[in-house]
């Protein structure tokens, strides 16, 4: 198993651990179990009691009941898990990408119309990899507000502005909202969405 850390606001020190495990492992026990296990060992680290009790509300994010200040979010994509742990909202998405996938039919289908023009400008390898990389771009955002697919993708744009990306919601920019890559492996795309300055200070690196 190999442990990536990176560094955020959780109680002063915050965290995202992303670990990479076998798809067979994921198939056996499901992806919340392995949320549940990463929480309860960042948790015990901490000093912070454990089991932790894992609540939906009602558009199915997970919550903390025993820790109403505290924000997590997880996602999973080929053989990684990734889990995010702050004292703000955050939402974070990791994909794989797929290179036999046919992408612009899916973009047709739920990517905002300005977002399907420029990626239909593109070709190749840079198209797949801009689907993705949008993808998992607006899956944060979606995260972070708590909505999941409650809040359909093509209701907001994400946007590349003096070379950072933003989130365009209702035609104006989401205020304090941050996104940021995070260099996970070459056929991967991973992005946290949170407030700033916590999100710009991630301290991103593999033990």
């Amino acid at each position: 198993m190999r442990i990536i850390v990176v560094l955020l606001s959780f109680g002063g020190k915050s965290m995202i651990d992303v670990y990479t495990l076998d798809t067979h492992f994921f198939s056996v026990a499901g992806k919340t179990v392995h949320v549940e296990v990463l929480l309860n060992k960042i948790f015990e680290e901490r000093g912070l009691a454990v089991p932790v009790k894992i609540k939906k509300n009602r558009y199915g994010k997970p919550f903390l009941k025993e820790y109403p200040s505290l924000h997590f979010n997880g996602s999973h994509s080929g053989d990684y898990l990734v889990c995010a742990v702050s004292q703000s909202p955050v939402g974070v998405d990791v994909q794989r990408i797929d290179r036999t996938k046919q992408v612009m039919p899916l973009a047709a289908r739920f990517m905002a119309p300005a977002e399907v023009c420029g990626l239909e400008s593109l070709d190749g390898e840079t198209q797949t990899r801009a689907f993705y990389r949008l993808w998992a771009q607006k899956e944060s955002y979606m995260k972070y507000r708590g909505m999941g697919f409650a809040l359909p993708l093509s209701a907001f744009e994400i946007q590349r502005e003096s070379g950072e990306y933003q989130v365009l919601d209702q035609g104006s920019p989401a205020e304090g909202v941050f996104l940021r890559s995070l260099g996970l492996a070459p056929d991967y795309e991973l992005w946290v969405c949170g407030e700033e300055p916590a999100v710009r200070e991630i301290e991103f690196g593999v033990l």
